[in-house]
């Protein structure tokens, strides 16, 4: 408890009413993570929206102290009686004050933070932790026996077993665990010709930056700061996008003056992409069944100064638009299971059903749009999943009744190697997200 405050400055009054906020937010955080299907980043938004009086101390000890837990929840939920397990994860969260702080400890003492962990459990009157190993599983065994539960945890617990069931064969596993127990890092796209005034501000606010050495405009950032308050940021010379999300665009390859449709759009990040890679030049129309979801996108263009990006919302039915397209980029709705890191606990919401159905809306939407390719032009089909069930079990079916379709061979950006038409990428392959892509052209 002294090492925390010391290192924070704040008091033993000030920390208890920091945990109280904490056990408040997370109960909000499982309650409609696990009853509403809600993602973790959402549900905190709203919850500092609405909670002014939290600063950015306090945000910092909740989000990293909330993402622990949920990032590590496949060993922690083991210390909880079944009953208990079962209520939790139906969204009734009727743990007693010290009941979820001790969760809560858990976590960030499997993550590593000992400080936080160490607080939590002097402001609880808990026992004194152990001195902490040097790697999360070890560290999950010792809180087994400090809770005095008999319990041989493993890497393979941060999943569902299903889910390991489900995972493709050439996954590197071992690796693909160690991951999901690791923070990501943030990549952000530059969308400037002069990316030297960016990476100087973003360095001047105290951030690490690593530009990727085959990705011109992809930059890790590793920073504490809020890039959207920067200045370049503001003026629409970088975004905030994944490596690997990166690549799907640079596999679409749009060229200048070309015309192409992103119905999936969504809040627009490879829209933007498609209509930077075509120098502004052409038309990327973008659309999306939710309306709200285009204001971002439409603010974000704007921002950017995009002259070629037109928005429509539709009703995700049949293409039945007058005009043909270059290229069509469908970004399929999909199971998020490549960006768990990203959304840490996701995997615990996940059912089994959820899989099938995906596919078959997947392969609809395939289906909905294989008559808006002009012929000789290219669809080009992505998800963020690693399921083989979302991906090029698709992408097959789809190619089995539209003989007008042929897988499109292209380069692999990230390591220049030719893929056969479809390509997965992994978190390994650039501690990125992993998703699929796969890209065919209309022969007839």
């Amino acid at each position: 408890m002294r090492e925390h405050h010391d290192k924070n400055n704040i008091a033993p009054e000030k920390f208890r009413a920091q945990l109280n906020l904490l056990n408040d937010c997370a109960r909000k955080v499982l309650a409609s993570g696990f009853g509403r299907q809600m993602p973790a980043d959402r549900i905190l938004a709203t919850y500092f929206r609405e909670n002014r009086k939290c600063g950015s101390r306090d945000r910092a000890f909740i989000s990293e102290t909330i993402y622990a837990s949920l990032r590590f929840w496949g060993f922690i939920r083991q210390y909880l009686p079944a009953d208990r397990l079962a209520e939790l994860e139906s969204g009734s969260i009727l743990l007693t004050a010290r009941e979820l702080s001790a969760l809560l400890m858990a976590g960030a003492f499997v993550s590593g933070d000992q400080a936080n962990a160490s607080a939590i459990a002097s402001a609880c009157s808990m026992p004194t932790l152990p001195h902490a190993l040097n790697n999360p599983c070890a560290r999950a065994n010792q809180m087994a026996t400090y809770f005095n539960c008999d319990l041989r945890i493993t890497d393979r617990d941060l999943l569902p077993a299903w889910i390991s069931e489900k995972l493709p064969e050439n996954l590197d596993n071992e690796n693909f665990l160690k991951m999901l127990s690791s923070r990501p890092p943030m990549w952000i796209r530059m969308q400037t010709d002069t990316p030297e005034k960016v990476i100087d501000e973003l360095r001047n606010s105290g951030a690490e930056v690593t530009p990727h050495n085959t990705l011109p405009d992809a930059v890790e950032v590793r920073a504490k700061i809020n890039l959207y308050t920067l200045e370049s940021f503001k003026a629409g010379l970088f975004e905030i996008q994944d490596l690997a999300s990166q690549c799907i665009s640079i596999v679409a390859a749009p060229k200048p003056g070309e015309r192409w449709l992103d119905p999936c759009a969504g809040a627009g990040g490879k829209t933007l992409h498609l209509a930077q890679l075509m120098k502004r030049k052409g038309t990327v129309q973008a659309g999306d069944i939710r309306a709200k979801k285009l204001d971002d996108l439409r603010l974000r263009a704007r921002r950017a100064g995009f002259p070629n990006i037109v928005t429509k919302a539709h009703d995700g039915g049949v293409w039945k638009g007058k005009h043909l397209f270059d290229g069509v980029l469908v970004d399929a709705p999909c199971s998020c299971s490549g960006v768990w890191r990203r959304n840490p606990g996701a995997q615990w919401k996940l059912k089994p059903e959820d899989i099938s159905e995906l596919s078959n809306t997947q392969k609809q939407i395939l289906e909905n749009y294989a008559n808006a390719v002009r012929p000789g032009g290219v669809l080009v089909y992505a998800t963020c999943s690693l399921f083989d069930a979302e991906n090029c079990e698709v992408v097959q079916k789809f190619l089995a009744g539209h003989e007008e379709y042929k897988l499109d061979p292209f380069e692999n950006p990230l390591t220049g190697k030719i893929a056969p038409g479809m390509l997965r990428i992994d978190s390994t392959d650039g501690n990125c997200d992993a998703l699929f892509m796969a890209k065919m052209r209309k022969v007839k």
